[in-house]
């Protein structure tokens, strides 16, 4: 149990260091604000991050009971995915305000 909180802190912290690494490497190539480019990874981090099954769980529905009649869908009990994938969005998110609330104050 120890072993997993301590991975996914390392994964949360990972997703806060690596955007800003890369942010701050492409300013000074770009010469734009790191919290721009920052923001910018963040949010394409955010799209990819989306579950699947929120957007297109109707279109496949009506695909697979096209193919099976007889197919009944089970309801999941969390829609959009586990804990640690809503934690990793969470913090992804927050990255992304965080980084624009410090552009619009710069």
């Amino acid at each position: 149990m120890k072993k997993t909180l301590k991975k996914q802190l390392l994964i949360c912290l990972l997703y806060i260091i690596i955007p800003l690494a890369l942010g701050a490497l492409a300013s000074i190539w770009i010469k734009l604000s790191i919290f721009t480019i920052t923001a910018i990874l963040y949010g394409i981090m955010l799209i990819f991050m989306v579950p699947s099954d929120v957007f297109f769980s109707s279109t496949l529905d009506y695909n697979t009971k096209s193919v099976n009649p007889s197919y009944q869908h089970e309801k999941p009990d969390f829609i959009g995915g586990t804990k640690q994938q809503l934690l990793h969005f969470a913090v992804v998110s927050l990255g992304l305000v965080v980084c624009l609330l410090l552009l619009l104050i710069k």
